[in-house]
């Protein structure tokens, strides 16, 4: 005989569910992405980084960076360093500022990211029509908010050296 949690009586029993599934599901979209990437000779860190600069007209901070990844500063910092030695990004320090870092992509940064593709992603999302793909991105957009409330929320009661956002690496 079923459990009550099993037969779904508690609600926090369906909710786990969904969380595993979104996360089983994001976690082979990603395997798929790294795939395709590989084949560019990056990873899919350091093709978000050349998105965000990219859309941020050539360039940004890694203090920015690291705060629209929701990765930590020396993870970025890291990352940065290795796109430095692929020639993909530089760094600057700031006239104004001594202690902000402004990155920058390079040409040969913007031609790869330029040539990149996103076949992986259109051939898993090509089952879900306009209506489906934009009631997900509504869903994802407040579990997002939500995760990063909690996120806020829960940063006083951390351990020293702050609150812990460095999600899987999945992007």
């Amino acid at each position: 005989m079923k459990s009550d949690k099993a037969a779904g009586a508690d609600p926090s029993f369906e909710i786990f569910r969904l969380w595993r599934l979104m996360d089983h599901t994001g976690f082979l979209i990603a395997r798929l992405r790294e795939r395709e990437l590989a084949r560019f000779g990056i990873t899919p860190e350091q093709a978000h980084v050349l998105d965000i600069l990219s859309n941020a007209h050539g360039s940004s901070t890694i203090n920015r960076i690291s705060e629209i990844t929701a990765r930590r500063h020396h993870s970025i910092s890291t990352l940065i360093l290795r796109m430095i030695d692929q020639g993909l990004v530089t760094r600057t320090t700031d006239a104004d500022d001594r202690r902000k870092l402004n990155i920058h992509i390079t040409e040969k940064g913007q031609n790869l990211f330029n040539s990149i593709t996103r076949d992986s992603i259109i051939d898993v999302f090509s089952c879900l029509d306009a209506e489906h793909r934009n009631q997900l991105q509504a869903s994802l957009v407040e579990l997002l908010h939500s995760a990063r409330n909690v996120m806020d929320e829960q940063a006083g009661s951390e351990l020293p050296g702050g609150p812990s956002t460095s999600p899987g690496n999945r992007g």
